[in-house]
């Protein structure tokens, strides 16, 4: 049967040069209709240490043939695996491309590995995007709600007072004021453009951007293998805001509405271009994964982790064989083996296409893992927004559309209109709609359904400490049962 893709399943129509050209990006379009964007001169390779020579001897010898060199470098911080309470998977090892400019196209090799029977465990090395919704650059149509590839009656979204990024104020306090501290609390993980300043995250302890994994500091600012992450071009004769500005202290601010008592650890994977390679997010879950496995065996119950809430996706260029090189779907599987719950956005281009990570929710749970739980997203009046994708891979919704969350205070474009004159010394002026500086704002996209449901299971988790692997699958269950009625298999 083939799958139906809408017109708004193409998040990359017309790649933004500028970002296309800081990442090295391509795009492959495939029979479907759906877009891949990808890194050109890089592959990833799922493989055990021990077989990577012989791996590279036989990619090599395909990779000649086009007039490419390829060398594996690593990507994060590897744990001792042998000590391992469960069998994790392979590690994700990155196949840098060298040759000719004009020759170095790893969708090409790609093609050729696989006629030659050498491409088992080899991907490409996919570009996801944010998930929020924001309107008009086609590139960055996608997770965040990025307007302009969806449907007339979906680009809506991105207007500031239809549900697009836009200034509000709030006159609540800091949920977290005044709340009694739980025992232990939950632990969740956001890997996005990175938590920044806010009145509400001042206490590290709470709220960090700053995560270190064996006296590494992880994200793209960090010193972790794999994980930089080039700065995106500025035109300097446009002062408005990126398109994704603020999205991780926006996502940041639903978790701390929903589970004050959660600490949360924003790390910036991505800059406000809303974009990363599928290499660098590696990096840093492999280098997170490497975390648990020490806080496990040490029973260090502060860096344990208990959620991981991802706002971002990319479609893949082969549907049908999307399982069989899926490098990140077997990362995350190895959080769920190791005790954490990840939630990932399901999309926002209004077609039944999968977009991955959230598509991996598809199909029954394996055994001994705590499943992939994909979100979708709803209006104020709890109908499902018209933007969010579907599909059974979907695994529930929550509220994802004319959000109110914290943004940082240091944002501010120059959109705004400034009058003359003055009265009592005061200068008037327009609502400014892309200044920030007042902490709070508007948003829309499944970007944020996720960490809706990730603040719910962060909940159910308080003040259930579990040091052991069986009593964190079993705490797992039984938040997945509170909050969406999830049984055991």
């Amino acid at each position: 049967m083939t799958e139906h893709l809408t017109v708004a399943s193409n998040p990359f129509p017309h790649l933004d040069p500028l970002v296309a050209a800081a990442w090295n990006f391509r795009t492959v379009v495939p029979h479907s209709g759906g877009a891949t964007a990808y890194v050109a001169n890089s592959l990833l390779l799922l493989a055990e240490p021990s077989t990577i020579a012989g791996r590279l001897a036989a990619i090599n010898k395909v990779a000649g043939e086009l007039g490419i060199k390829v060398e594996a470098t690593p990507l994060g911080i590897e744990p001792g695996r042998e000590q391992a309470p469960v069998k994790l998977a392979p590690p994700v090892s990155r196949l840098v491309l060298h040759g000719d400019p004009e020759d170095v196209d790893a969708w090409q090799l790609l093609r050729r590995l696989r006629r030659a029977g050498a491409a088992d465990g080899v991907a490409l090395d996919h570009a996801l995007v944010a998930t929020p919704y924001y309107a008009g650059v086609p590139y960055y149509a996608g997770v965040p709600y990025y307007a302009g590839v969806a449907g007339a009656p979906a680009t809506s979204y991105g207007a500031p007072g239809m549900g697009g990024r836009t200034p509000v104020s709030v006159v609540l306090p800091d949920p977290l004021d005044g709340r009694p501290r739980t025992k232990r609390a939950p632990v969740v993980v956001v890997p996005d453009t990175g938590l920044e300043q806010h009145p509400w995250f001042q206490d590290p302890a709470t709220a960090t951007a700053e995560v270190h994994v064996d006296g590494q500091l992880l994200g793209r600012h960090g010193t972790v293998p794999g994980c930089a992450v080039p700065e995106p071009v500025r035109n300097p004769l446009d002062g408005t805001l990126p398109p994704f500005a603020g999205h991780g202290t926006f996502i940041a601010g639903l978790i701390r509405q929903r589970c004050p008592e959660a600490r949360i650890l924003g790390i910036p994977v991505m800059a406000d271009d809303g974009v990363v390679s599928e290499s660098c997010l590696i990096a840093t879950l492999q280098s997170l994964r490497t975390g648990q496995l020490s806080a496990l065996a040490s029973g260090d119950q502060a860096e344990l982790i208990d959620v991981l809430s991802l706002s971002l996706g990319y479609y893949h260029e082969a549907p049908a064989d999307r399982l069989a090189d899926a490098p990140l779907r077997t990362l995350l599987e190895d959080f769920g083996r190791l005790g954490v719950l990840v939630v990932a956005s399901a999309g926002n281009n209004s077609t039944t296409a999968p977009m991955y990570p959230a598509g991996f929710a598809a199909g029954p749970a394996a055994a001994g893992l705590l499943p992939l739980c994909s979100v979708g997203a709803l209006n104020p009046d709890g109908s499902v927004a018209y933007f969010s994708n579907a599909g059974p891979w979907v695994s529930c919704h929550r509220p994802g559309a004319a959000l109110v969350s914290t943004m940082p205070t240091h944002l501010g474009g120059d959109r705004q209109m400034i009058a003359a004159l003055q009265n009592s010394g005061l200068p008037r002026a327009t609502l400014d709609p892309d200044d920030f500086t007042g902490g709070f704002g508007v948003w829309s996209g499944t970007s944020f359904s996720a960490p809706v449901l990730a603040a719910e299971l962060a909940r159910a988790l308080a003040d259930t400490a579990a040091t052991g692997l069986a009593e964190r699958l079993e705490r797992g269950w039984t938040a997945l049962g509170t909050t969406l009625g999830w049984q055991r298999p």
